[in-house]
């Protein structure tokens, strides 16, 4: 599809997940078939006072494209600036957060703080489609207590928001409970500008139960992309193709782990990659067999190449005796 003049190859798109989507990850989750990426959120505030670090996660290679950049903030002027600032890095999308439950975004009035004041959400959308004339998308949750998302995401098409991301769980529910898909719909129902589903996308199943119930135009994957970027390419086959791609053997996905170990070193160093590596390698390990015990040891190690050298003999050790997980 066509999304604000950007071609979308495959109707499925990698959500934002802080501390998860970095570059490394997101070309992985690329080859794998995702059609349209976000980065991990950014702060406007650290990024308008000049914080590298900031700035660092908003940037992006050529090859991960079609991508939108994340900001939150709850001022619009301090939005709009942080809009100009990432604008220099040319990503196909800026996104403004509406939908993060996190404490420490909540309690600076940021993410789905916002949900309780639609005008505000209305104020800063169309300061940061002022800014800049990247499109601007935005992510937005049911609401604060009560569903507000029709209402919100109509405010934001009239300020000039190019598409909207719904997950459909109120901040107070966190990620507990059961997404509600049927206010995707009614909020599909209630704009003419694209609309991303988000939550509860599983499976290849979930992603074509959601656009049939939903009407929804793409489809967002989030926590069950973590270990996983084989979901996207099942979720692509499947709807494009019918295909159910079997999922990945225990070995193929040691092979990614280990590959994703190497990426990592290369982009951030060792001892950073260490350590950015273990929530990555938990759930790349997920579900095989003899896996605590092993976790348990190698998250004792610091040394990269002991951590490389640990999962290469417990992948051969895994083969050897035919265990597939």
């Amino acid at each position: 599809m066509i999304l604000a003049g950007r071609q979308i190859d495959h109707p499925v798109v990698l959500a934002p997940l802080a501390g998860w989507t970095d570059t490394v990850f997101r070309r992985i989750c690329k080859e794998f078939g995702v059609g349209l990426i976000f980065t991990e959120m950014a702060s406007a505030d650290a990024l308008v006072r000049n914080r590298q670090r900031t700035l660092d996660i908003c940037r992006f290679t050529p090859e991960e494209r079609p991508i939108g950049v994340q900001l939150f903030g709850a001022e619009a002027e301090i939005m709009a600036g942080a809009a100009e600032i990432v604008a220099a890095l040319e990503p196909d999308f800026i996104d403004i957060n509406f939908g993060c439950p996190a404490k420490k975004v909540v309690r600076r009035g940021g993410g789905s703080a916002l949900m309780r004041d639609l005008d505000a959400i209305q104020t800063i959308a169309a300061a940061v489609v002022q800014a800049t004339p990247i499109p601007v998308t935005a992510k937005l949750r049911a609401g604060w207590q009560e569903a507000v998302a029709v209402e919100a995401c109509q405010r934001l098409q009239g300020a000039g928001v190019a598409a909207v991301t719904v997950h459909p769980r109120t901040q107070k529910m966190g990620f507990k409970g059961e997404a509600d898909w049927r206010l995707i719909g009614q909020v599909k129902n209630g704009v003419s500008i694209p609309v991303i589903g988000n939550g509860d996308v599983n499976t290849p199943e979930d992603a074509k139960r959601m656009l049939e119930e939903t009407g929804c135009d793409l489809v967002m994957v989030g926590r069950a992309a973590r270990g996983n970027p084989w979901i996207f390419r099942q979720i692509t086959a499947y709807l494009e193709e019918g295909t159910l791609i079997p999922p990945p053997s225990f070995d193929e996905r040691l092979s990614l782990c280990i590959r994703h170990l190497d990426e990592q070193e290369r982009y951030y160093g060792a001892r950073v990659a260490v350590f950015n590596m273990r929530k990555h390698i938990s759930f790349y390990l997920k579900g095989g067999e003899r896996v605590t015990q092993f976790r348990e040891q190698l998250f004792r190690q610091n040394d990269i190449e002991q951590v490389r050298a640990s999962l290469v003999q417990f992948q051969q050790q895994h083969t050897l005796i035919g265990i597939t997980g």
